[in-house]
């Protein structure tokens, strides 16, 4: 049999016979090796130009307006409003409750109201509580433009999210969500030089200087929010005036080529039921968190910490920049070897490992230079553990609903760890601040020892089906045999299977709509596990290979089969 790809080329197709599966037999497939189109790489960059840079300059400015009080303290916040110690840490927690609360309604609204309008209306409205935050003159009008702005913001990021998600396949996304994800990193490297150049500002117009922090960043964000208007493009379907209606087709294909097996993209109660049912959506938050809180506490935090080290307040805001600019080098380069191998919780249990080293130094050590030293590893190493995290359950759950309530609902935890944050380094703890460095200390284990079992439960699940069901290979980019339904051949993409497929997998007496919900639990699926030796000896070969070395990539986890 043969049929046409998307260039008119004729692919011969090859049906093989199939028979009961013993153990260490392998699955024959008949299949078909989707050709690269050589346009493809031109539309990413075309999607990337226009979609990329105001993604992360929306998120920086989103990142840059949470944690910007941190160098207000340092410019006198607390003297001028008269603040406890408890009381500046309850203003840090209480964002992170409305953040939490309005997240998933948030995204309901960006999908009823459009990304082009939704993003830059909570835009301008955090970026108006930033800037009224600067008139505040009591502890109490504090905490009130902080719960508002954790309500303002909590749409952007898992919007962001899911917007990039409606655009690129989850093989292309870790990459994108990691360059988004380092704006935060950017964050923490600028904002430091930034709030150091506007306190200068102190005493113009009678206001002092952690005011002025509020009143220009407040304003930059406005300002965006309303370019954001013109700048933010809708969906594929949409039929955006950057995309010709060609490569607007070629994107929509590209996203439904990316089902894999059981993968239905229908909108399905019993998906969310099953996000819910699934014991590993419980583990990926109590990784998330585990990486949360000290990436949250840090980022509130490192002006402090680094202030307690011996620097004056202004020197403090400088020398924080470059721990962050250390932490976006560690973001890219994870993202990069991560995409490229198709592998995360070998990553993320690198870096926990990097960043349980930082906090035993900084509990440990009373030597100055060591302890900024320390700072560098705790802040380069929890940061690339966020976005790898993301990329982590998205690669791992299926179907479509399943994944997307799986992901709100990890990120709606792992953002609660921020209200934890917020009270762990006390006033009366520094400048050692012990407690909260071994709180930290405790939440990175529990990261590291939550990540170690999904990955060792993943593998282990890996090798039942293979005994159950044949080994399956997903060397290349494959899709499964293509059937005839009305004398017109179509594509399994789903994973339905021929009637000798569904018998050899149990799924005679099920209909094509409950094979659809299946998705991560189809027999064919396959998460994306390789040791830690193995992904180490691949990038050492990459690193030290003096010629180019063909690498047989898997697939995002999944092979299509028919």
């Amino acid at each position: 049999m043969t049929v046409l790809d998307d260039n008119h080329n004729s692919i011969e197709l090859h049906t093989i016979q199939t028979a009961n599966v013993q153990e260490n037999d392998i699955i024959q497939i008949s299949e078909y090796k989707i050709p690269d189109d050589p346009h493809d790489k031109k539309l990413l960059r075309k999607l990337d130009l226009h979609l990329i840079p105001t993604m992360t300059l929306l998120y920086l400015l989103s990142y840059l307006d949470r944690v910007n009080i941190g160098q207000a303290k340092l410019d006198g916040l607390m003297e001028s409003l008269k603040l406890t110690s408890a009381q500046y840490n309850a203003c840090l927690s209480v964002f992170f409750i409305t953040y939490v609360a309005f997240e998933i309604p948030s995204n309901l609204v960006l999908k009823k109201l459009r990304p082009s309008r939704w993003i830059p209306m909570i835009m301008i409205a955090w970026g108006i509580v930033m800037t009224l935050m600067g008139l505040v003159h009591s502890y109490g009008g504090l905490l009130a433009c902080r719960l508002v702005l954790g309500a303002a913001e909590s749409g952007l990021f898992p919007g962001a999210a899911f917007y990039l998600s409606s655009w690129y396949r989850r093989r292309e996304l870790s990459w994108r969500i990691s360059i988004l994800f380092s704006a935060a990193a950017l964050a923490g490297a600028f904002g430091g030089v930034l709030a150091f150049g506007i306190s200068q500002m102190r005493g113009i117009g009678g206001q002092e200087g952690w005011r002025w922090i509020f009143y220009i960043e407040g304003m930059m964000t406005v300002l965006v929010g309303v370019a954001a208007f013109f700048l933010i493009n809708d969906f594929p379907s949409d039929r955006p005036k950057f995309l010709t209606e060609e490569e607007c087709d070629r994107t929509i294909t590209r996203l439904q080529s990316d089902a894999g097996p059981g993968a239905g993209e229908h909108f399905s109660w019993k998906q969310v039921r099953a996000a819910f049912l699934d014991w590993k959506i419980y583990m990926f938050c109590l990784c998330y968190i585990a990486i949360t809180e000290p990436f949250y506490s840090l980022s509130l935090f490192s002006p402090t910490i680094v202030q307690s080290l011996g620097f004056q307040s202004y020197r403090a805001q400088l020398m924080t920049t470059p721990p962050y600019v250390f932490a976006f080098i560690t973001t890219m380069t994870t993202a990069y070897f991560s995409d490229r191998y198709t592998r995360r919780a070998v990553f993320i249990m690198f870096w926990l490992i990097v960043v349980i080293i930082g906090f035993i130094i900084l509990i440990a050590s009373q030597n100055l230079n060591v302890k900024y030293f320390a700072v560098f590893l705790t802040a380069g190493g929890i940061s690339p553990c966020m976005a790898t995290c993301i990329a982590f359950i998205s690669c791992n759950i299926s179907p479509h609903t399943k994944r997307a309530t799986a992901l709100a609902f990890m990120l709606s935890v792992g953002n609660s760890g921020g209200a934890i944050s917020g009270q762990i380094y006390r006033s009366q703890d520094g400048p050692r601040f012990i407690l909260g460095h071994a709180i930290n200390l405790g939440f990175c284990v529990l990261g590291l020892i939550s990540v170690i079992i999904l990955f060792i439960s993943l593998r282990l699940e890996n090798h039942r089906r293979d005994r159950l069901y044949g080994v399956v290979s997903s060397r290349n980019r494959k899709i499964s045999v293509i059937t005839t339904e009305l004398n017109k051949e179509v594509v399994d993409v789903c994973g339905i299977g021929s009637e000798e497929d569904r018998r050899k997998w149990g799924y005679e007496h099920m209909s094509e709509e409950e094979i659809r919900d299946l998705g991560d639990r189809h027999a064919t699926w396959r998460s994306p596990t390789k040791s830690v030796l193995h992904i180490a000896k691949l990038i050492r070969g990459e690193l030290t290979a003096l010629t180019d070395i063909q690498i047989a990539v898997p697939d995002d986890g999944y092979v299509r089969v028919g």
